[in-house]
């Protein structure tokens, strides 16, 4: 028998099979009671028989012997003994020898005897049987007040039936209905949690958001609504944004004090209020309150839809001098606004639709020397693109000639909401911090170390501000790529004209290239007569000089390109001390020109927005220590002051803030100040004009003539109901794509890049891996813009599969020849018909509408070239009687007799391409390479 029997030690048994021996595990008999199966764990020893085993006990048994071991297949570590007599009912213990078996597990007991019924145990005195009573029915339906209560009742009359008092002052039934109560209040916490444990049966708000997130759904609680305000000033002035704001006043309520209201009007919440969204401070000027727009003396001067820059009159009225009155850079937003009609002439019958808003992107000062007039030409991104057409001056009347459009400036971009300690007397809101913890539970591991390690508080105030940030960190990125790009270019610029000046280097000069190249390229320039010849030098060996700048550079644009906002305080000092101090102006996130288009600004998401609301410490500052807002804390790290809020149904929120690990979390004890804005959702969507009323609390505006906004407040969002979410979230992972595998994968994402028209991809095998080729058609050209590939190409690299090499570049353009038999009815002349033809056919705008049939944003890849359709597009032209296609197939060009291209038009009258081509033809006898158009017509006058 073994000394030390341990059958449950999992620690044992575990050291057992580390060590590499074998323990018995169970014995079973089998129905002839003349063999064993027996279960080993562990490492059996080789070569067992039947001399490695013996059977031990019994009355009568004492001599069984075993005949055969045999082991078995499956499982391996099992075995079968065959012995030479049954045995008893007795106890029999079977023994393992020998070296390879633990001490503690080389024996088991077993019996041979059946499994018969066990026998009813005795009374402890022997008297007789125990008598036995079946157990009282438990009622497990019982689930609130009134049936626990009869529950209770029910049992106390079981097991106390003296006890029949039911009168409610008896202390048993006050008892029995307290028990009843707290079942009751048990009972329900259990049902809640099971209600809100399932997506489809959760009623809270917060559990709905959170069963949405684990399937990338993002729940939103609103967003409040954006509109560019313009400031009319009587003088320059100077503004901090954290002092402004501005009210809708309704018509007749509008309070007898000009533009400029009490700060403390505004507090009283009758009137949806505004906040600038602007981060630095904001100058206005009276030069900037109507700028006309310069028309080059042309009496009838439009800018067309789709423009993107447009010409200013840079120069004070009757004035000739050398200063200039406009002060526009780069990042202002100025809003085009008819102020006319162009065919009347008429105030009143001006269209109150035609404004429009654009953040500029390129400001160059020039003069029209036929007039000696100063102007300023701007220009602005595509996505701010004019989407109508203003007519700059009128075109009928007596007064045909005075301006219909100016330009307002002294924009500024304001969000419905206004903050909780933004009013006179009005201080922050005080949060209670986590309660302070003894050292039982602070102890790692313990139960109250784990409860109380993440601090959640709910603000007092309701309808808190959900805002998108601004400017978009995309959007902020995006700009520092191309800011970084361009940096070389300029920097060479400035070179060049230094080099074509031939003036003395000015002092500024001198700066500037001691930090561009290195102090021993530099010792020559000190002489005036030979800087000029030093500068060529250096311009002509530029990128060989500037080697590791550049590949810095374009490093750092990788990183922008990727996503990554770079932070001035640490790259933008970098770029200072190489570049210069302009160059870190120009990644500041601050710097307005790296916002966005304008029109970006008036679409907010609801999506991407977050509680406007900044927490942080008493006794320490709210800028630099504070809490920001956050839609989740998977990215945050142990020291980011980050927060989550979440609304419930009654519009009031709570804060959820890091537990060390993801976020930090604030101090036991720490009393927190909380500043957060309210107003969200559509009740700021208010019509132009609507804002009329500016407020200060702590500068003077008596300079402000006119406060008003030219273009609707939009983008004010109601929460997202829950029944919605019940519906759009189970879809979510099936409605976005987020990996690409196959060809089509690679095409879709591609596709969906802005910029591009459409993608085809494929997958080729390169020997050792797979390639993606990716093949761009950009939208409006036929070129695909280096720019524009390169980024498609990164984009694409965080959804490629891993062993894919993505490879992006223009798609494949097949020029065609085609030729056209045209028969023009005898009343219509030929040259009519011909130029009729010409646009019909070649790319570009019709005027009727549409595009050309060979336009790039019509052909796309793959897209065969029908014969039906091209007789269908001619034939539909005034003049055209019969029309026929003679030629279609690619353009080929012959050397030294080359072979035919085949026939002239298919058979089946269908050219087709392959998935990466795509059809072009430009018509245009300066580049026949790009397509070649016959037209052969007959008839006609």
């Amino acid at each position: 028998m073994s000394a030390h029997p341990l059958r449950d030690d999992e620690q044992r048994r575990a050291a057992v099979r580390a060590a590499g021996l074998a323990g018995i595990e169970s014995v079973s008999v089998d129905a002839d009671r003349r063999s064993l199966t027996v279960l080993f764990f562990g490492t059996l020893p080789e070569r067992l028989d039947r001399h490695s085993f013996r059977v031990e006990g019994g009355r009568r048994g004492n001599g069984i012997r075993i005949v055969s071991v045999t082991s078995m297949a499956d499982p391996a570590n099992c075995l079968t003994m065959e012995l030479d007599r049954p045995g008893d009912a007795l106890i029999y213990r079977l023994r393992a020898l020998g070296q390879g078996f633990d001490r503690c597990y080389d024996s088991f007991e077993f019996s041979f005897r059946q499994a018969d019924p066990e026998p009813a145990p005795a009374p402890p005195d022997g008297t007789g049987l125990l008598l036995t009573h079946p157990a009282p029915a438990i009622d497990y339906l019982a689930k609130d007040y009134a049936s626990f209560r009869r529950l209770l009742f029910e049992r106390l009359a079981l097991t106390m039936p003296e006890w029949t008092e039911r009168h409610a002052p008896d202390l048993g039934v006050t008892l029995v209905e307290l028990l009843a109560h707290v079942g009751d209040q048990l009972s329900y916490q259990q049902d809640a949690v099971a209600t809100e444990a399932y997506f489809d049966t959760a009623r809270l708000r917060t559990s709905v958001r959170r069963h949405a997130r684990l399937v990338d759904y993002p729940m939103h609680d609103g967003c409040a609504a954006r509109t560019f305000v313009c400031v009319e000033t009587s003088e320059q002035l100077t503004l901090r944004p954290d002092d402004l704001a501005f009210t809708a006043f309704p018509p007749g309520r509008i309070p007898q004090t000009g533009a400029v209201l009490p700060a403390e009007l505004l507090t009283d919440g009758r009137h949806p209020v505004y906040r600038p969204r602007e981060r630095r401070d904001i100058v206005l000027r009276p030069e900037h309150n109507s700028i006309d727009l310069w028309t080059w003396g042309d009496q009838d001067h439009c800018l067309p839809a789709g423009t993107t820059r447009a010409t200013l009159l840079d120069q004070r009225p009757r004035h000739k001098g050398k200063d200039r009155p406009l002060l526009l850079a780069p990042g202002d937003v100025l809003v085009f606004e008819e102020i006319a009609d162009p065919w009347t002439g008429s105030v009143a019958d001006r269209d109150p639709t035609h404004r429009q808003a654009v953040r500029l992107t390129r400001v160059t000062e020039s003069i029209d020397v036929l007039y000696d007039t100063k102007v300023l030409d701007v220009e602005w991104a595509d996505e701010d693109a004019l989407a109508f057409p203003l007519r700059v001056t009128t075109r009928s009347g007596h007064d045909r000639g005075p301006k219909t459009v100016v330009a307002r400036g002294n924009t500024i971009l304001v969000e419905h909401g206004i903050e909780n300690s933004w009013g006179p007397g009005s201080l922050p809101e005080t949060v209670e911090g986590p309660a302070e913890r003894g050292p039982e539970q602070t102890c790692p591991g313990s139960v109250p170390a784990r409860t109380n390690r993440r601090f959640m508080s709910t603000l007092c105030g309701t309808q808190v501000t959900w805002s998108e940030p601004y400017p978009r960190p995309a959007d902020v990125s995006a700009g520092q790529s191309r800011q970084l790009s361009r940096l070389a270019a300029r920097a060479r610029a400035r070179l060049r004209d230094m080099h074509r000046s031939g003036a003395t280097l000015s002092a500024a000069d001198r700066d500037f290239l001691e930090t561009l190249f290195e102090a021993g390229l530099l010792t020559r320039m000190r002489d005036d007569r030979s800087s000029r010849f030093d500068l060529a030098s250096l311009l002509s060996r530029f990128d060989e000089y500037l080697y590791p700048k550049l590949r810095r550079l374009e490093a750092l644009a990788g990183r922008a390109r990727s996503g990554y906002v770079l932070d001035r305080a640490d790259i933008g000092w970098e770029l200072a001390q190489t570049w210069g101090e302009d160059a870190a102006w120009l990644i500041d996130p601050d710097n307005p020109a790296l916002h966005g288009p304008a029109c970006a600004g008036l679409r907010p998401d609801p999506r991407e927005a977050v509680p406007a609301v900044r927490i942080w410490a008493e006794g320490t500052d709210s800028g630099g220590d504070a809490w920001t807002p956050r839609r989740d804390l998977l990215a945050s790290g142990p020291r980011d002051r980050h927060v989550v809020g979440e609304s419930d149904e009654e519009g009031r929120l709570s804060l959820r803030f890091g537990d060390g690990r993801t976020g930090a979390a604030p101090l036991p004890g720490q009393r927190l100040l909380a500043s957060y804005r309210t107003g969200n959702g559509r009740s700021g969507n208010v019509g132009s004009e609507a804002i009329n009323r500016i407020a200060s609390r702590s500068t003077l505006l008596d300079g402000v003539i006119r406060v008003r906004n030219p273009l609707p407040a939009t983008g004010g969002t109601d929460p997202e109901p829950v029944a919605q979410v019940r519906l759009a979230a189970p879809r979510e992972p099936f409605r976005k794509l987020l990996r690409a595998v196959t060809a089509e994968d690679y095409e879709t994402l591609a596709g969906a890049y802005p910029g591009v028209q459409r993608a085809a991809a494929v997958l080729r095998w390169t020997g050792s891996w797979y390639e993606a080729d990716v093949a761009l058609d950009a939208e409006g050209t036929s070129d695909l813009p280096h720019r524009l590939s390169e980024d498609v190409r990164l984009a694409l690299h965080r959804f490629r599969r891993i062993g894919h090499d993505v490879v992006t570049g223009p798609a494949l353009q097949v020029p065609l020849d085609v030729a056209l038999t045209v028969f023009v009815d005898p009343d219509h002349l030929a040259g009519h018909v011909r130029q009729a033809l010409l646009r019909a056919l070649r790319p570009g705008p019709q005027p009727g509408g549409g595009l050309g049939f060979f336009d790039p944003d019509v052909l796309t890849f793959g897209t065969p070239v029908r014969a039906s359709a091209l007789v269908a597009a001619v034939a539909g032209i005034p003049g055209v009687r019969h029309a026929e296609v003679t030629r279609l197939r690619r353009l080929h060009r012959f050397t030294d007799g080359g072979a035919s291209p085949g026939p002239d038009v298919p058979p089946s009258g269908v050219l087709r391409l392959r998935p990466l081509e795509i059809a072009r033809l430009d018509g245009d006898s300066t580049r026949p390479e790009n397509g070649w158009l016959t037209l052969d017509l007959r008839g006609g006058r």
